[in-house]
């Protein structure tokens, strides 16, 4: 599992491990990863604001599996972010999932284009 979050395009916070739980579901796994994500998320928007920078505005989590967006829209932690507006989910294509690039093997082209993604430079 694995994430990045960006602050004005540039990563500033990321992680890549293999889960501890053994899934059935590429939707449970994808949940589970959105939990953990979801995780940081709340610990960003805490210390961020501990500097003084405030955002309003909820943290958006691109999914890529619509499946787990669905089931983080049901009654659970994650649904109680989305309602207190600390988190919003979006699904995003696979092919567009800046964070593969920290859980999967990728061709050149798709490794640059997720670098540049993440905010780093070649």
């Amino acid at each position: 599992m694995g994430y990045i979050f960006l602050i004005s395009g540039g990563a500033v916070s990321w992680s890549s491990k293999k889960q501890t739980s053994i899934t059935l579901l590429s939707t449970e796994a994808e949940y589970m990863a959105a939990a953990a994500a979801m995780k940081e998320a709340i610990w960003l928007r805490t210390f961020l604001t501990e500097l003084n920078f405030s955002e309003t505005h909820p943290i958006t989590l691109r999914i890529d599996n619509q499946s787990a967006i669905l089931l983080a829209k049901t009654p659970c932690f994650i649904r109680e972010k989305l309602e207190e507006g600390e988190i919003s989910v979006e699904y995003v294509p696979t092919n567009e999932q800046v964070a593969d690039i920290l859980t999967k093997p990728l061709v050149r082209e798709k490794h640059s284009h997720f670098v540049e993604g993440m905010g780093l430079l070649l």
